[in-house]
């Protein structure tokens, strides 16, 4: 299928969901890497809004989509953060943005963050020589969403 049949093919709605997703992505990204921390003043509204979105996509279904996708991503993540790996605002970014998406497309977007992580990882340790640094998790997780909204996956 090429591009703009795929483009074509997504609802209103579904563009939007985009759209918004990508916007929570950036805005999340930038506070992270300037500021060192996701803020819940974005990530809360976020999901709420994503909510409304999945329940425009799917009905009532959409509630207990994005819940589910939430404790999915809680209960992977949850010991990430409790080693120190994750912080929860990067966890509440991620459950964020499983509130825009279909489970499928979710799925595929969260492992491409931890790729897309793990790749920054090592390239910063390279760069580094071994020294420990903290990493901006919400850069991976938005170029991750951009991907996304390029069609790459």
């Amino acid at each position: 299928m090429q591009m703009t049949q795929m483009i074509n093919n997504l609802s209103v709605t579904g563009r939007w969901a985009d759209l918004a997703a990508g916007c929570l992505a950036a805005v999340c990204a930038a506070t992270d890497l300037y500021g060192g921390r996701v803020y819940n003043v974005v990530t809360v509204p976020g999901i709420c809004l994503g909510t409304c979105f999945a329940v425009l996509r799917a009905g009532p279904a959409g509630i207990l989509e994005v819940l589910c996708a939430a404790g999915f991503t809680i209960l992977v993540l949850f010991p990430f953060y409790t080693a120190g790996g994750l912080g929860a605002g990067d966890i509440k970014l991620l459950a964020a943005v499983s509130a825009f998406m279909p489970a499928e497309t979710y799925l595929r977007c969260f492992a491409g963050a931890f790729v897309l992580g793990a790749a920054a990882g090592i390239l910063q340790l390279a760069r580094s020589r071994g020294a420990v640094h903290t990493m901006h998790f919400a850069l991976p997780v938005a170029a991750s969403v951009f991907l996304h909204l390029a069609g790459l996956y």
